[in-house]
């Protein structure tokens, strides 16, 4: 009696075999791959739409108590409301009732000097970060004193208008001090931030308006 034949894999089926679960493994790992990849990238974009949206939402809360305070006796002898609103085209310096306590039976007031500007990035030259500058001690230099610290990074621009009241057409500079705008508030302040979004090309600019309620000066 003849032994039966053995079936089984050919050498050439085994390694055409082979080479199609490490055809599937290398798509599989392709595909979890470029998924994670958008998932890191779609995080990031999310991140810092929300990081442009925190930082344009405090500035609209300063401005929107912008304020021009005539009186020494509220502010004392250092101030008399001269330097109570000065804005170009990527700073802004002025006074506002938005100040907050954090610190119980603090002596300190609602009013306080703050300013936005721009300053460069230690580590990347090409990009700025958006800083922000608080001081309680309201005086006649309203960009000195007190304390700055960031509140957006990887800045590529940053403007503002300011919307003249009896005009209705958005100025590139406003000081209250001067004679076209001697002792009154914008209307509302346009604020423009771009960015360069995450594996982006093009920068992305976002735009808010932060209406100002006090127009005209506070006399006590």
């Amino acid at each position: 009696m003849k032994p039966r034949a053995t079936s089984g894999f050919t050498l050439l089926e085994v390694m055409i075999a082979l080479a199609i679960l490490a055809g599937m493994s290398l798509a599989t790992f392709m595909a979890t791959n470029q998924t994670l990849q958008s998932k890191e990238n779609t995080e990031a974009r999310d991140e810092t739409n929300h990081s442009v949206a925190l930082a344009m939402r405090r500035m609209s809360d300063d401005l929107n108590m912008a304020v021009i305070v005539k009186s020494k006796d509220l502010l004392g002898q250092n101030f008399d409301g001269e330097y109570a609103f000065e804005g170009a085209d990527e700073r802004v310096d002025f006074v506002s009732f938005s100040h907050l306590r954090y610190v119980k039976d603090a002596k300190e007031s609602d009013v306080v000097e703050i300013s936005y500007y721009l300053a460069p990035m230690p580590d990347s030259p090409d990009k700025k970060v958006l800083m922000r500058r608080e001081s309680t001690q309201v005086d006649k230099n309203l960009q000195e004193g007190g304390a700055s610290y960031p509140i957006l990074e990887n800045v590529d621009a940053f403007s503002l208008e300011y919307l003249d009241p009896k005009s209705g057409d958005f100025k590139k500079v406003w000081d209250s001090k001067s004679l076209d705008f001697n002792n009154q508030l914008p209307k509302a302040v346009k604020i423009q931030i771009s960015t360069t979004l995450p594996n982006a090309e093009e920068k992305t600019t976002y735009t808010t308006f932060a209406p100002i309620e006090l127009s005209q000066p506070i006399l006590f």
